[in-house]
């Protein structure tokens, strides 16, 4: 990441030169380009965006070219285009790999000459406009399938920033983990929290497949919602259910008697755990069904009687 933070203050001070940002979904390209721009000489200049992947065609068209008034379209006034209220800052694209032939011809040109025609319009206009482009996806291969202008490429290729997915980045997670909860602890005023040793086990050791999305949200519901100033484990589980195994669940629950084990001299850890487990589950159950003992036996897939009986044996209060 820190290589990535380098490359992007590098490229700042390439004032004119347009930048692609390439890496998997979800992990902040915007917020790089920002950074090339807020660190360039075109600051204190507009940095607008567009995302070219939930733009129709034509509509991405006009509003980074602009159109003249056309009553024959329907254009009942002028639009001023993204290149004209950028002139002097920065444009970033994102996704520029859903640009359609035509417009990649358009705007290939506007990067080497500096000059565009808004549509509907025979004047030709001047944009002192930096292009910062995103992409997920492989351009060199969208080239060989003649899905992208392959002199555009190589505009873009000539200053390229990857950003490697999360799970490239093992010994980055933690820190940065470590500054979304400072950021959320902040912002939300939760006072006091810190990771515990099995929630930077989990956080080290996860993939994290929707990258810094994934993180970020994992964090900030953890910041909020713990219930102590520790985060456990489960406490950074999202909602799904299918990335997370029995084996990680228990690893972070029985933590404290596996920390313990070197220490027991005689049998008894066994039974020990297997009762911790099965009157947390049974606790949990009653409690999502308010107490009530059949609907509750259904669920557990064990006779009435036998949870009458573990109710007994363990003191459950339902």
């Amino acid at each position: 990441m820190l290589k990535a933070v380098k490359d992007a203050e590098k490229a700042a001070l390439l004032n004119n030169m347009s930048v692609l940002i390439s890496g998997e979904d979800s992990f902040g390209k915007e917020l790089i380009a920002r950074r090339i721009h807020s660190e360039s000489q075109r600051r204190h200049k507009p940095f607008l965006t567009i995302n070219t992947s939930g733009t129709a065609v034509d509509i991405a068209e006009m509003e980074i070219f602009g159109w003249k008034m056309d009553t024959s379209t329907g254009a009942k006034e002028d639009k001023t285009g993204i290149l004209a209220k950028t002139n002097g800052g920065t444009l970033y694209i994102e996704d520029i790999a859903g640009l359609d032939n035509n417009l990649q011809t358009k705007l290939c040109k506007f990067i080497v000459e500096k000059k565009y025609r808004p549509l509907g319009s025979t004047r030709i206009i001047k944009s002192d406009t930096r292009v910062i482009a995103s992409t997920s996806k492989k351009l060199s291969e969208s080239v060989k399938k003649g899905n992208f202008r392959e002199d555009l490429y190589k505009i873009f290729k000539s200053l390229e920033i990857k950003l490697p997915p999360l799970r490239e980045l093992k010994e980055d997670l933690l820190p940065m983990a470590s500054y979304l909860l400072d950021y959320y602890r902040k912002k939300y005023e939760t006072g006091h929290k810190e990771f515990s040793a099995t929630a930077i086990k989990f956080i080290t050791g996860y993939d994290w497949p929707d990258n810094l999305r994934e993180l970020s949200l994992a964090v900030k519901k953890a910041a909020i919602l713990s219930d102590t100033p520790i985060i456990q484990h489960n406490d950074l589980i999202l909602d799904v259910p299918s990335k997370y195994s029995i084996y990680e669940f228990l690893d972070e629950k029985l933590n404290k008697y596996l920390s313990d084990i070197g220490e027991i001299k005689t049998g008894g850890l066994y039974e020990a755990i297997i009762s911790e487990v099965e009157k947390s589950l049974l606790a949990i159950v009653l409690r999502e069904t308010k107490g009530n003992q059949l609907k509750s036996s259904k669920i557990l897939g064990i006779n009435r009687n036998t949870l009458r009986s573990k109710i007994k044996q363990y003191d459950i209060k339902s």
